[in-house]
């Protein structure tokens, strides 16, 4: 992404814990993979087209929903992405092609999450059911409620929350 000033009027500010905001982040050489800036709105029609197979063949599709590498770490990022757990093999964790990917009673669910100074989000969705779920917040407090917006939501106790490091 690149910042254009058409963009000036209509940004999301991001938020310390302590409430305070980051200054946004303008200056950026465009670059496909790291940040993600979007509306919601375009998120959910996104994680839609996915849930649909819009644009993909049947062989893509399922490539993106299948696990191609199991993931077997106490946590996805800090000490714990060093050491080894059997903590989450009841769900399967594994990564698939842009996804990761856990198995329920549902189906393979897919998740995308993402974690930057004042965004934090995370969605998941459910193909064989067609049920998911997005959360976006522009506040480092947010994963502090994932968890339990996930489970009230769409009553989803299978998104490792502790692998994850949200506070629960």
């Amino acid at each position: 992404m690149r910042w254009q000033p058409r963009f000036e009027a209509d940004y999301a500010v991001e938020h310390r814990a302590d409430g305070t905001t980051h200054p946004k982040d303008k200056d950026n050489d465009p670059r496909s993979a790291r940040a993600l800036e979007t509306t919601p709105a375009d998120m959910v029609r996104f994680f839609e087209a996915v849930l649909r197979g819009d644009g993909l063949r049947a062989s893509s599709w399922n490539e993106m929903f299948s696990p191609h590498i199991r993931i077997r770490t106490a946590a996805q990022f800090g000490p714990g992405a060093q050491q080894e757990s059997d903590a989450n093999d009841d769900i399967e964790l594994s990564y698939g092609l842009g996804w990761g990917l856990l198995h329920t009673p549902c189906g393979w669910g897919a998740f995308k999450e993402g974690h930057g100074d004042g965004f934090q989000h995370y969605g998941i969705v459910f193909p064989e059911v067609g049920l998911g779920m997005l959360l976006m917040s522009n506040s480092d407090n947010a994963e502090g409620i994932f968890d339990e917006l996930l489970r009230t939501g769409i009553a989803d106790s299978y998104t490792p929350a502790e692998w994850e490091s949200y506070p629960y």
